[in-house]
Formats: structure tokens, sequence, C-alpha cells
């Protein structure tokens, strides 16, 4: 952590740069003239915008008392001061390319420290999807090592590696499974090759599977050709969805137990964490229009003596017609979780989701939080797509999270996203729901993410939440205890109220009151006397306590 007295020699360091910056921009103002401007104080201008960006951040991060990992952000600003100092006397001897340079080099080292200022979660799931197109290029073992040392260095802690999609896996072929032929080349088993690794990286593997989904390029897949009666239809009787996939009918017994096959062979043959499944729904289509194949409208009828084709939208019966549809797909779930836990009663079951509870269950009958609540899975990952960071990240987050205590990790849409932006995203997250997320996925992670997560959010290793509660709440206690000795520091707390807080931070770990844990009551009647900057900042790191607390 950076101390006060750091804090403010750096402040001096940035204000010596600034009053440089000030001089030279005043006098260069009054110097030049038009004719002699030159295209390369634009370089100065964005030099300038960035120490100015810099110096803000480490203004908040103090202001906040973060906790960031220790460095030499001192001398690396003093050194800021003395490239700076060459731009500037480069322009005024016409060396414009030197201008440039220097330019570059500036800015990319403010960039850095500017990771380094954000805070990094101790208890964290941090996690991505590893789709099988990415992993198939890294050929065999050398260059599955070399992609996990990578991801590693990034404190990831989990992957979702996609291992059975559109008929076909990564595992190499057996009665039960085609392999994808981009892994033909490969010496071994993809699959076997990736948990051996993970695991000497303190990595979870969680293979992630395809459900009812059957293929995405408007027509059948291997599956549906093979078997063109298992295909999930609408009222039209057409088997290809507006997504332009094609869906298997969870209705059918034979569909289920060709499914759950091959989930069952995964657990009993390979050392998994945990199987995240994927496209446990019905196709994305307002109202439910799909469900009206042979098997599923027969069933219905055998049930409840009602035609399907003859339920009017709107009415009590097109209820219940939805109500019968949506119980499919979880009795899909619970017969899947029960199957494997029999296996591996330790074996982690997700789910990937639509984001908010209400809408999964009206845009695709998918009725997740259920699945939560009677222990079917052990944690969701909604799908939270969005570019939309102030909006619908966190109004899906947050509407969700008050309803529900089970694990609950935000996956973030790195296609849609500049590196820059993923990392406000997860910071957004940090805000709302910190105890984790997922990014989608490996293809759209380039170096400059991974850098930039090792750099500053990312930056010290996390422990999983769902794994190991002592350690959980030992890891959060000892975090809000330093951010205790970071405003003691700062003389922003009395010492009376600094012990009592210690105490009922003490008390929180030691008993572990789910459901009393409410700081604001605490500091109420404890009669603190706290600024609202140190309040504001000590309820979000008991909230984060709550937030995990509530997992168990």
């Amino acid at each position: 952590m950076i101390k006060k007295i750091t804090i403010k020699k750096i402040n001096l360091v940035i204000l010596l740069i600034f009053s440089i910056v000030i001089f030279y921009s005043l006098s260069t103002a009054a110097y030049y003239h038009p004719n002699n401007y030159r295209k390369s104080l634009l370089k100065i201008r964005d030099v300038e915008r960035s120490l100015n960006k810099l110096n803000n951040n480490l203004l908040k991060a103090e202001s906040e008392f973060r906790i960031i990992a220790e460095s030499d952000i001192e001398s690396r600003l003093k050194n800021l001061n003395g490239l700076y100092q060459q731009q500037l006397k480069a322009y005024q001897n016409k060396e414009d390319q030197q201008v440039v340079e220097l330019a570059a080099k500036i800015i990319n080292n403010s960039n850095q420290i500017n990771l380094e200022t954000i805070e990094s979660k101790p208890v964290q799931m941090r996690a991505f999807w590893l789709d099988s197109g990415t992993y198939a290029k890294k050929g065999g073992r050398a260059g599955v090592q070399d992609f996990l040392d990578r991801a590693a260095a990034a404190n990831f802690n989990v992957i979702f590696p996609e291992t059975f999609y559109k008929g076909l896996s990564i595992i190499p072929d057996n009665n039960l499974f085609t392999q994808d032929p981009r892994f033909s080349s490969w010496e071994g088993d993809p699959l076997a090759i990736l948990i051996e690794e993970a695991k000497k990286r303190n990595i979870e593997v969680h293979p992630w599977v395809w459900v009812f989904n059957e293929n995405t390029s408007g027509s059948p897949g291997r599956i549906l050709t093979e078997n063109p009666d298992w295909a999930n239809k609408n009222k039209e009787g057409e088997i290809v969805s507006y997504h332009n996939s094609t869906w298997l009918s969870p209705a059918r017994a034979e569909v289920k137990n060709f499914l759950q096959q091959r989930y069952i062979y995964l657990v009993k043959n390979y050392d998994l964490d945990g199987i995240n499944l994927d496209y446990i729904r019905f196709p994305e289509e307002y109202r439910g229009s799909f469900g009206y194949d042979q098997a599923g409208v027969d069933r219905f009828k055998d049930e409840y003596g009602i035609d399907p084709f003859e339920i009017k939208s709107g009415s009590s019966n097109f209820s219940l017609w939805n109500k019968y549809r949506e119980n499919l797909i979880t009795e899909m779930v619970k017969e899947t979780s029960e199957k494997l836990k029999a296996i591996d009663s330790e074996l982690l079951i997700s789910a990937d989701v639509i984001p908010g509870r209400e809408e999964a269950r009206y845009r695709a009958l998918q009725n997740w939080s259920r699945w939560l609540e009677e222990g079917y899975l052990d944690f969701v990952l909604p799908m939270t797509y969005t570019e939309n960071l102030f909006s619908e990240l966190s109004s899906w987050i947050r509407e969700d999270r008050q309803q529900i205590s089970k694990p609950l990790y935000a996956g973030i849409s790195v296609f849609k996203l500049t590196s820059d932006q993923v990392i406000q995203q997860i910071k957004e997250i940090n805000q709302i729901n910190p105890n984790g997320l997922s990014l989608f996925a490996a293809a759209h992670l380039t170096e400059k993410d991974l850098q930039g997560l090792a750099q500053g959010v990312f930056s010290t290793p996390a422990v999983l939440p769902h794994r190991d509660k002592e350690k959980s709440l030992k890891k959060i206690q000892n975090f809000i205890l330093k951010r205790l000795n970071i405003i003691k520091e700062s003389g922003k707390i009395k010492n009376k109220d600094l012990i009592k807080i210690r105490s009922h931070l003490s008390q929180i770990i030691e008993n572990n009151p789910r459901d009393e844990l409410n700081f604001s009551g605490f500091l109420k009647n404890s009669n603190l006397n706290l600024s609202p900057v140190v309040e504001k900042v000590l309820k979000a790191d008991f909230n984060y306590l709550k937030t995990i607390l509530k997992l168990y």
C-alpha cells in the first residue's frame, strides 16, 4: 500500500511537473507566433492531459484510502518529470521526432501507473470462457503452457473451456464423442493437458458444455442430422430460431439421456472442478415461441388434456403452457445436477444464464433463480454483455444480487469493449458484486487486456470464494484491517473508534452473523465520529464482507 507520507511526496513531484507545464504553456503562448507553430506541440498537449489524469487518480487513491500494491511510484514520477523536460527541450531544438517518441513513452508510463492505482480484491472468482477455436490454435502442450502462464500472470483462477458443442468435442474420439478436426494434430488429450497444466498454476477447470442449442449456422447440425425427430420447433413447424440456431427438444427423454451421458463421461474420466452448462433454455424468443415439437405437445396433452396449438396468447392456458415448458428446462437441470453430484459430490455445477431473473423466464423460459434456490446449481453466470456501463450492467446485477444469496458472477463481453472499458466494467462490478466475474471470451482477450488486468484490478492473487470459507474470510479481514491502518495513518479516525471497528470486524469473522450484518446500524449504535468519506469507504468494505458471507 502507499503510505500517506509517500503520497505527499508523490504529490510534490506531480506539482513540480505541472508547474513546469503551466510555465511552459504560458511562455510558448506568449513567445511563439502562428507562423512558428509546429504540429509536434500537440504531442506536448497530449502529455499534459495524461499527467493531469495521473495526478487526479493519485489524489483520488489517497482520498479513498485505497489499498494498492507497494511500488516505486515516487521514483517513476520523477522519471516522468525528467522525460517531460527532455520533451520540452526537444521541442525548443526543433527535434520533432524526439518530441513524438518521448510523448509515447511518457503516456505509456503514465498509463501504467494509473492502472496501479486500482484496487485488487482478495477474494474473487476471476474467470474466462476458453472458446474451442482459440484453444485449438495452441497446438499442444507447449502452446497450452505458454497460454496458461499468461493467464496465471494476470491472476485468473477459473477457466471454462468449451468442451462439447455442436455435436463435437475437444477430447479424442470414443463411442460418445467425435473430436473436432481442429484438434486432430494434437499429441495427447487436449482436455487432460489443460487440466494438468491448470492445476500446476492453481487454476480451476470447469468444462463448458452446450445443452439444447445444437447448431448456429441456420441448418441442422450433426446431432439433428442423425436424429431429425429431436428438433425443437415453433408453432409453424420451423426448427431455425431468429438467431439462426437449431435446438433440441427438452421434452424428449432420449435427448436428455444423450446429453447427460456425455456430461457423465467427462466427470467420470477427468479430474474436473465443475461443469458449466450453456444454452440450458429455450431459444431466446420473446413469449417462448418454441416447444411445439411432437414430443412436447403430446406430453402437455397427456398431462392437461389441452392442445397447445389451440391456446390463445395471454389466456390462463397460455400461462400453463409457459409453466410446463419452463419446467422441462428445470427438469433437465435437476436431473443433470443429481446425476453428476452422485459421481462427485464436490463438483461445482454452473449455468450461463440470461441476465435478469424475470427477463430470463420471459425470454427463454429459464427459471435460474429457482435452480439456485433448490440447490440444483452452485452458481450462475448472467451474460451481462453490454457496452452500457452505468445502466444495464448495474441494474441487472444489483437487482438480482438483492434477491439471491448464492454465488452470481457477472459475464463481461470482452468482444464489445476496449481494454479500458473492460477494466471500467470490472471496477463497476467490484462495487456492486465484488465476489467475481467471467470474461467472454479468450478469443477476444488481447495482450493489452492481460497486462492491464495484471497491473491493476487483478494485480494480487484472489481466493475463490466458493472453495475455502475460512481462508476467504481471513483474507477479507486482513484487507479491511489494512484499510483501517491507512485511515489511521492519515489521521482521519480516532483511536477509540478504530478499536470499536476492529472489534466489530473480529466478531463478524468469528460468529458469521449472516443475517445481522448491518454496518450502518453498527455505526449508529456505536456513536462513531467518522467523516462521510471514511464512512463510505468502510461501508463498501463491510458490504463486500457481507456479500461473501451470504455465499455460505
